[in-house]
């Protein structure tokens, strides 16, 4: 605060007492007619200069309870001045008035810190405070947000024993609920012996603020059981507690306790609007919104901003459009979101013309203007302009970095994106979650791992966005231990479920194969939504177990939840896996039948599937021709895969010829043609494809299989003998098909496609990557321990056959997991039953 003058202050305080009175004060003027600090000043040089006789320390109290009430940093400074230089003079006693005027202008100016100092240095001169002083301070804490100094001031209050003292009580459930000390709040209410309205409305406002919105309803109808009327400032944190929990009844509810309340009320209006909005009554919200007579920038601002977080650009671009012809500017929260619908939309054109109102009006020296407009460019694919104005912005926090970061993953260019990530000086959550979030959606779920490594050994908590990333990499690449070990951190640092988090659990645990886990973490789900039964479903498809599949379906439905196309999917996947014929079709009519749901090609691509897995190869072309749109390359290869297994080439001819007629080539469609000819020993149509495809430029995958050992994941492709324990995987290998031999295993030869001697057949069989996979998992791992294998492509049926009767010989649990389903190999039998 600014230094002040005080030589007539000085002379009051200091001078010799005046022999004669002259005026009495009042002849001369109040203190308490002033009105500004202006009046404070010359009324108290009057009052100097004729002198007081008796009434010195009536004068200082009054001339600082003025200036308190003022609580600007001049006056207050005049006031401690004051204070300081009366309390000075040792004939001088300092009254208890005075000190608490002080703390209440410094607390009501905002300035707490020096509220609480005054207070310790009363308490430290043995002065003890009253019942006026608490709340003084209190008010200090709370808008100073000092939640440890509330808590000694309220052990004062405890001590002193004015901890029955109403208004101090109220100042103390402010304080805490300000403070998000919610409970401290409800253990002072919870003794009140008489509440009042603001007792009430502190603790409501304090849990909706703190999102805590149940409480903060719950607490509003026991307030309004007691018999206390809401005021508007009740109703408006009731409301928003409504808004924040998406109850539109609890919001209808509260509504009709408004009353004599009104609707003139603008903040109740904004809030109710709100509330209708985040509840999804659009239409209510509106016509509330056009019955305002006097709409405010604060309005407009909040329906703008519900309507983009709705999805609904177009509405809110014309809400904006509204604004403008009513004459109002926007400000730096309109352009918010007016850049947020652009970028939303894709509206590039109209995002720039908000980029130019910005710049105009000097509101790009806002930061998160800034970052909505490298947002807006990024969403609109102009990856360009948003590097251009980041590299333009002369301060840049985490969030700047994020925004680009995300616009560069939102682009697909992970490259850029992990460039970005390596040269920030510092990062946060956001940054970590992004990047891990990234390198799933690529595919690089070794990475994803590692950086969550990476994440712990900079000390980043994770949360349960973070949590879904990994649990969706462990998932992915079917280590179970690591999924294992997932589950056990999220439970361990108690990290929040919500019920993303728990639907990826279960979509983990299904793809390890560890579908007992899986149905654990389902089983613990309270709301479970479309998704977490779709998950649930689908842990039953991979295993093969359609009956216990179609059983969560109909649970699914009996519990009332509707089920949508994704479902359909899971449950057709299902009857495919476990030869449902009959209950596969039923399932599949009943989607438009009984829920309305127009099946599409993904639904059609299940049923030809179900049909071609069960021979009915007929079944699924005629099918296929009757669909009510033009089939794909999905469509035409659930078919063709149905060929290879029936051996029916004359088929599998005919559907890769209408395969080949669509624009779009696959080499998995010449790859399997080529293997069904193979089979057949068909030797010179192998060698057309496979020149076909020479000439297309079309690569065949390679097959591989990986397997975790002690958290450490192996890979191998078939052929390649490259890992450094090859020579011990081979003599296992070995050692295997001795083993396997004697039981009467025969190599199937025709899961060779290479036109070689047999001999050469068998050692390219006994190189498949599962075969080594599983090898490696006998020598590394203990006797009886499960070995659990990743296929990136469809078991052949030599290494299945090989696979079961290594399960019998070894005594070995095996789980594979191909591109198709799982299969668990136990005492030489498949969970699939030979169908897959």
């Amino acid at each position: 605060m600014a230094a002040t003058s005080f030589s007539p202050l000085l002379t009051l305080t200091t001078q010799s007492q005046p022999k004669h009175n002259t005026k009495h004060p009042s002849r001369t003027g109040s203190f308490r007619q002033c009105k500004n600090m202006k009046e404070v000043k010359q009324l108290h040089a009057q009052v100097t200069k004729k002198g007081l006789s008796n009434s010195r320390s009536s004068g200082i109290t009054k001339l600082i309870s003025l200036c308190a009430e003022i609580a600007t940093p001049e006056s207050l400074e005049y006031a401690k001045k004051a204070y300081e230089l009366f309390e000075g003079d040792e004939s001088n006693r300092v009254s208890l008035y005075m000190r608490n005027s002080l703390i209440r202008g410094y607390s009501a100016a905002g300035f707490c810190d020096e509220a609480i100092l005054l207070y310790a240095q009363m308490v430290e001169s043995g002065v003890n405070p009253d019942h006026f002083t608490f709340p003084f301070v209190l008010s200090g804490c709370t808008k100073g947000a000092a939640f440890l100094e509330g808590i000694q001031v309220h052990g004062s209050v405890v001590k002193l024993g004015f901890e029955g003292d109403l208004f101090i009580q109220n100042c103390l459930i402010h304080l805490y609920a300000e403070c998000g000390e919610i409970d401290f709040g409800k253990k002072v209410f919870d003794k009140m012996s008489e509440r009042n309205i603001v007792s009430w409305t502190s603790l409501i406002c304090g849990c909706t603020r703190r999102d805590r919105p149940e409480e903060a309803v719950s607490l509003f109808f026991e307030m309004v059981k007691a018999g206390i009327k809401p005021n508007s400032v009740t109703l408006v944190c009731a409301i928003s507690a409504c808004a924040k929990l998406r109850d539109l009844d609890l919001g209808k509810r509260i509504c009709a306790y408004i009353g004599q309340q009104g609707l003139n009320n603008t903040v109740l209006v904004n809030a109710l609007i709100d509330m209708y909005m985040k509840c999804g009554a659009m239409d209510r919200a509106k016509s509330l919104f056009d019955e305002c007579i006097d709409k405010n920038l604060v309005l407009y601002n909040m329906i703008l901003s519900n309507y983009v977080h709705q999805g609904m650009e177009s509405e809110a671009l014309a809400i904006l459009v509204e604004m403008l012809q009513q004459g109002l500017q926007p400000d730096r929260v309109t352009m918010l979101s007016a850049l947020s619908a652009s970028g939303q939309s894709g509206d590039f054109a109209f995002g720039r013309q908000c980029h130019c109102y910005v710049m105009r009006n000097g509101l790009e020296g806002w930061e998160s203007v800034s970052n909505a407009i490298i947002d807006m460019y990024a969403n609109c694919g102009k990856q360009d302009l948003a590097c251009r104005v980041f590299d333009l912005m002369s301060t840049k926090s985490v969030v700047s970095w994020n925004s680009l970061i995300v616009g560069f993953v939102r682009n697909g260019d992970v490259d850029s994106a992990w460039g970005l990530f390596n040269q920030m000086l510092e990062t946060d959550l956001v940054t970590w979650n992004t990047m891990m979030g990234a390198l799933v959606q690529e595919s690089l779920f070794e990475d994803a791992i590692e950086l969550f490594r990476v994440m712990q050994s900079e000390g980043i908590k994770a949360d349960k966005l973070t949590m879904v990333s990994v649990a969706s990499a462990c998932g992915y690449l079917g280590a179970l231990d690591l999924a294992k070990w997932t589950y056990s951190y999220i439970e361990k640092f108690g990290i929040h479920h919500d019920l993303k988090l728990d639907t990826a659990l279960v979509d983990m645990f299904a793809r390890c194969g560890d579908t007992k886990s899986a149905m654990l973490v389902f089983n613990k789900i309270q709301n479970r939504d479309v998704s977490a039964w779709t998950s649930a479903i689908g842990a039953m498809a991979m295993e093969g177990n359609g009956i216990r599949a179609l059983k969560i379906f109909n649970e699914m439905t009996n519990q009332g939840v509707k089920p949508d196309a994704v479902v359909f999917v899971a449950v057709l996947t299902a009857c495919s896996h476990g030869g449902l014929v009959e209950q596969g079709m039923q399932i599949f009519r009943s989607m438009k039948e009984s829920y309305g749901i127009t099946p599409q090609i993904v639904h059609y691509g299940c049923i030809v599937d179900l049909l071609g897995r069960a021979g009915l190869l007929s079944d699924a072309l005629d099918l296929i021709n009757g669909m009510p749109m033009e089939p794909n390359k999905v469509v035409w290869g659930a078919l063709l895969a149905a060929c290879r297994t029936q051996k029916d080439t004359q088929m599998a001819t005919y559907v890769a010829e209408r395969m080949n007629e669509s624009a779009q080539e696959r080499s998995g469609t010449h790859v399997l043609l080529s293997n069904i000819y193979a089979s057949a020993g068909k030797w010179t149509d192998v060698a057309r494809v496979r020149l076909q495809m020479k000439e297309k430029g079309l690569l065949k995958v390679p097959g591989s299989s990986s397997i975790e050992i002690d958290g450490v994941i192996h890979e191998f492709t078939s052929s390649d003998e490259s890992h450094p324990e090859m020579t011990h995987i081979s003599l296992m290998v070995r050692e295997m098909s001795s083993r396997i031999g004697d039981s009467g295993y025969v190599p199937d030869l025709t899961n060779v496609l290479l036109d070689v001697d047999d001999e050469e057949k068998e050692f390219l069989l006994s190189r498949h990557s599962e075969k080594l996979a599983t090898a490696f998992g006998l020598i590394s791992t203990s006797p009886g321990t499960p070995i659990r294998v990743v296929k990136n492509l469809r078991m052949c049926s030599d290494c299945h056959s090989v696979v079961k009767l290594v399960s019998k010989t070894y005594g070995r649990e095996i789980v594979v997991r191909d591109n198709n389903r799982f299969h668990f190999f136990r005492q030489g039998f498949c969970s699939c039953n030979d169908f897959w």
